[in-house]
């Protein structure tokens, strides 16, 4: 940018600020009702934006559990499953120890202890919405099973519990390395904890474990929507039953099905006759369920009927050209850490709402709440695996890549049915990805083997060529114009050129790759610091470089948007506090930590608002 043109750009930035009453311009904005014509209830466990059964008994087990820690890890040894060693504190769940005073930098080993009561004997069924890092479960003293990996639900089932009391004891550990996935060292913090939600249900001998629900548009606003349910049948005995399909509260197929001891897979599907459309500006949902025999079990989740594809370098959403106007979001906030309560996160989607905003990523699996706002209030969602910085020698780590498998396994069958997922990624920002290529690779085709109905992609850091991409669906790249790793401390056209010049040459090697800027500005501000010099770490030089950035991929025709680095600020990894992360925090939110405005966030609304002014009139 020349120094004339800067000078401009600053005097355009200072009048858009500032409104007659002196203050930015901020609509508030309020979340409208759902776009759907059947109402599908409201969850009781408080986990999601919808009712999941209406037959199932189900307890909360939300509230303060016994917490003891255990730095030395010698729970094991000493049996703390079977001989509870004292209370330390009582610890609220969904929580995260690390949200507290005492705990406030711990990482490492700690348990839990809570009494489950049933009202009646039956087979329990253990819902865990997300435990960091890794965890192990008793119940009565029994083991009951492990689960490894902090950003997706898991389940436990315990057939043919007696009524009455029963103690639940969890054992938690925080710690990372370089064969965990995220690694050790990662740019967030790693808190622990059962962060999200915990319920217990009660379920019959035939229930039903998964809906997958695949809408395919046929030509005259018709959708086929392919249905696979997933049941399990906790008894030794063969059972035959009634499958009924549901949309909308009306049952569209009844099938008769006969299930063997285990799990089997069965097929339904139904038409929708000119069908609603799901979009970020009109995100219609239905209401799908599945019933067994007379009410004997139910599911219920939601779908929407939306298109994404490609072509060339343009992304289509319902054959109409898409740019992502997005946000990077981390699950964070100074009181309660990563355990985000619903209206925290409610708030999150209503301020990047009125950003007029389209697009959510983040670098691991949210939770599936914040994935139902973006359902209902039409956010599209950047889906990843957390696996973060790896370097040649992890990647090359059979134990990583088997772990990264698994991940994207539990990763696709839980967003599935989200019609706001558009990709899964297999993660960010390789070190050295020139000698992960083979490694890559072999991720990349498993992804896209485990599903072909979404895209598939990676991250990379520097919008640097590289032939892993060859194998992608997209180019992802992160990218800002101004370069704040780099030795300018204020805006530098000479660099912002060269800068450019590196997508140009993404776009000449991948002519047919849409090109979507998958972290843009990435540049920190000290919230209320300003300088007439514009330098670094002062909100001007975050607002010219996060708006110049974003702007280049909004208005250049062969770019599809980005998401901007990042939302809000967040804590940082508690090695990183004497490593360019001012006082332990990534500071690079558009947004503070408590989620006050920053100069970025005022220009960015302005230019997603100009976008979209200039795109109606078209």
């Amino acid at each position: 940018m020349s120094s004339l043109l800067f000078v401009f750009f600053l005097a355009d930035f200072a009048c858009s600020q500032v409104q007659p009453g002196g203050f930015p311009d901020f609509t508030p904005y309020e979340l409208p009702d759902a776009f759907m014509d059947y109402d599908d209830g409201i969850d009781p466990m408080q986990s999601r934006l919808f009712r999941t059964s209406s037959v199932r008994e189900q307890i909360n087990l939300s509230g303060f559990w016994e917490f003891v820690s255990d730095p030395g890890e010698k729970g094991d040894d000493e049996n703390y499953a079977n001989s509870w060693p004292g209370t330390e504190t009582l610890m609220w769940v969904p929580g995260t120890w690390n949200s507290t005073a005492r705990y406030w930098q711990y990482l490492g080993q700690a348990w839990y202890r809570r009494t489950i009561e049933l009202t009646r004997p039956g087979n329990l069924r253990l819902q865990f919405g997300g435990v960091f890092y890794r965890c192990e479960i008793w119940l009565d003293g029994r083991k009951i099973g492990s689960h490894e990996g902090g950003y997706m639900s898991f389940e436990f089932i315990i057939p043919d519990l007696d009524k009455g009391k029963h103690e639940l004891i969890v054992k938690v550990n925080s710690k990372l390395s370089s064969e965990t996935v995220p690694k050790f060292d990662t740019d967030w913090f790693p808190y622990g904890g059962i962060y999200r939600p915990v319920y217990a249900e009660i379920v019959p001998d035939l229930r039903i474990q998964e809906i997958k629900a695949t809408p395919l548009l046929k030509p005259g606003k018709q959708a086929l929507i392919k249905t696979q349910v997933l049941i399990d049948n906790i008894s030794s005995r063969t059972i035959t039953s009634d499958l009924k399909l549901f949309l909308n509260g009306q049952v569209k197929q009844t099938l008769s099905v006969n299930c063997k001891p285990g799990k089997s897979k069965h097929d339904l599907e139904c038409v929708i006759d000119d069908c609603k459309l799901w979009s970020p500006e009109s995100p219609y949902l239905y209401s799908l369920g599945i019933e067994i025999g007379d009410k004997q079990d139910d599911q219920f989740t939601r779908i929407g009927v939306r298109s994404f594809s490609k072509e060339g370098y343009k992304l289509l959403l319902n054959g109409e050209r898409f740019r992502f106007m997005g946000v990077n979001h981390h699950d964070d906030q100074p009181d309660w850490g990563s355990a985000m309560p619903p209206e925290i996160i409610k708030k999150d989607i209503e301020i990047i709402k009125a950003l007029h905003a389209n697009g959510i990523r983040c670098h691991y699996p949210s939770s599936e709440l914040l994935l139902d706002f973006c359902d209902q209030y039409g956010l599209v969602y950047f889906d990843e695996i957390p696996a973060w910085q790896l370097t040649p020698p992890m990647m090359a780590n059979p134990v990583v890549k088997q772990k990264m498998k698994d991940l994207f396994v539990e990763m696709v069958e839980r967003d599935y049915n989200h019609p706001s997922v558009f990709c899964w990624s297999i993660g960010n920002e390789w070190r050295e990805m020139e000698k992960c290529y083979a490694d890559l690779r072999e991720i990349l085709e498993f992804a896209q083997g485990i599903d072909s109905t979404h895209f598939v992609t990676l991250v990379i850091g520097g919008a640097c060529i590289d032939k892993s991409f060859e194998h992608s669906d997209l180019y992802t790249t992160n990218w800002d114009e101004y370069d704040w790793y780099g030795d300018p401390t204020v805006p530098d056209s000479t660099l912002a050129k060269s800068r450019i010049e590196r997508l140009l040459a993404l776009h000449r090697a991948f002519p047919d790759h849409p090109i979507i800027l998958s972290e843009v500005g990435g540049a920190g501000a000290q919230a209320g610091w300003h300088n007439w010099g514009n330098v670094k770490w002062s909100e001007e030089f975050q607002a010219i470089n996060t708006a110049e950035s974003f702007k280049f991929s909004l208005f250049t025709e062969w770019m599809s948007g980005g998401f901007v680095w990042q939302f809000c600020d967040t804590r940082s990894a508690p090695t990183r506090i004497l490593s360019a992360r001012l006082r332990g925090w990534n500071v690079k939110g558009i947004v503070d930590n408590y989620r006050h405005p920053k100069l970025s966030y005022y220009k960015l609304q302005e230019l997603f608002k100009t976008y979209r002014e200039q795109q109606s009139e078209k």
